[in-house]
């Protein structure tokens, strides 16, 4: 059985545990497994957005576009965060949201298989994010008939999908009910054999597990921020282009800003080199600044760390909810090999949704996922092992007392 002491025992030989204090702490009470829907405040944003509102928008007004350098924000936070990704720091940006990278990204590699007639087929998980899908959706919509969609429902089914008409694929990185993760080296291998190119969403693998992006040829992908990451709500979504496979085609949505010449306003639009082209127009400022100051906490974090932290994590957890709740009914839906596991682990349990607020109710910031799934986000740089006991034991206690019964918990929120 794992005790208390054995999990502060683990936090205390953790290399990370000094960089949660760049963090603003939970409330006194409370544990915030949440980290794959909202990441925790960097300590330093309220500061650095009050500096971005006085002293650079009120008093330089436009000329905080240079003296604060607001401009390069989105290569310096995509920079920032390349050596977490696996990537090199000219093939990241930050720019928009998730589901807009997407879109551009998908229209991107679909154009640089427009030339092959055979192409016509974007390969996608039919019961993937909902936003995916409807990325897919909307190409083929707006395809005048060149694409076509074809959904796989599981990991097997991916090679049988793989046809010689098949031009992109757009994939999970790791499912957001289960966290189940696609080996990304294998995928793209299997892919490109085919000649296709593949697209990934990142959402809940960025900063909990290993990804090399470059290292394993991945042509395209798209990271949320504002989770693990702890950008900020609303904060841009990084976007990943291979280096070789950048300034081959127009972005789908030009802009002026990415234009190649874009402070001459020239009305002939011709795309800026590199990952500058994604750039449209006005990007949000006061999100970069807090998005800025999470990168800058995330370049000083080492990696192997991370990815051993979450290891960790995942085995603790994973082995609490077996020795403290399994009498109860709970099952982990997550695969147990931490290779095949994304950044939450995913548990069933007896009337999952009024759990889910009951343990709300109890400090355990967890979330719930239809039919019947909780989720708690590991984020690395915050969680510590005794915060998966605490929250586990509160969980035993609910089951335990079947509180989880009461009317009040029986309305779930999202």
């Amino acid at each position: 059985m794992i005790s208390i002491d054995d999990c502060l025992a683990l936090d205390a030989a953790d290399p990370l545990a000094p960089m949660q204090a760049e963090f603003v702490s939970p409330v006194t009470g409370r544990i915030y497994l949440d980290g794959n829907s909202m990441g925790a405040m960097p300590r330093g944003a309220p500061a650095r957005m009050t500096r971005a509102l006085i002293d650079e928008w009120s008093v330089e007004r436009r000329h905080a576009w240079h003296s604060a350098d607001w401009l390069d924000a989105p290569q310096r936070i995509g920079a920032a965060f390349a050596a977490l990704l696996g990537a090199a720091p000219d093939e990241l940006i930050a720019v928009d949201n998730t589901t807009l990278n997407l879109h551009r990204l998908l229209h991107y590699g679909l154009d640089l298989a427009r030339a092959d007639a055979r192409r016509s087929t974007i390969v996608f998980e039919r019961e993937g994010f909902p936003t995916d899908c409807h990325v897919v959706q909307g190409a083929v919509h707006h395809g005048a008939g060149r694409w076509q969609a074809r959904s796989i429902g599981t990991q097997d089914d991916l090679d049988a999908a793989l046809r010689d008409d098949v031009a992109m694929v757009l994939l999970s990185h790791a499912d957001y009910r289960t966290s189940d993760r696609w080996d990304m080296a294998s995928v793209n291998a299997r892919v490109h054999a085919r000649g296709a190119r593949v697209l990934w969403d990142l959402s809940h693998t960025a900063g909990v597990v290993p990804i090399e992006l470059s290292a394993c040829r991945a042509d395209f992908a798209v990271a949320c921020s504002y989770k693990y990451l702890s950008c900020g709500p609303g904060a841009p979504a990084l976007a990943y282009i291979r280096r070789d496979l950048q300034n081959r085609a127009w972005p789908a949505i030009p802009g002026w800003l990415g234009h190649a010449d874009r402070m001459n306003f020239v009305n002939d639009y011709q795309p800026a080199l590199g990952l500058l082209s994604l750039i449209t127009g006005t990007m949000p400022v006061l999100q970069d600044v807090v998005a800025d100051c999470a990168a800058q906490i995330w370049s000083r974090a080492d990696p192997g760390y991370v990815f051993a932290k979450h290891r960790s994590l995942s085995d603790t957890l994973g082995a609490l909810l077996r020795e403290q709740c399994a009498e109860f009914g709970v099952e982990q839906v997550s695969p147990a090999a931490h290779d095949r596991q994304g950044g939450h682990i995913a548990f069933r349990c007896p009337g999952a949704g009024a759990t889910c607020e009951a343990l709300l109710a109890d400090g355990v910031v967890g979330s719930f996922r239809q039919p019947d799934v909780i989720r708690f986000g590991l984020a690395p740089l915050t969680v510590s092992h005794a915060d998966l006991w605490h929250a586990v034991s509160r969980l035993r206690g609910i089951l335990r007392d079947e509180r989880w019964r009461e009317p009040r918990f029986q309305q779930v929120s999202v």
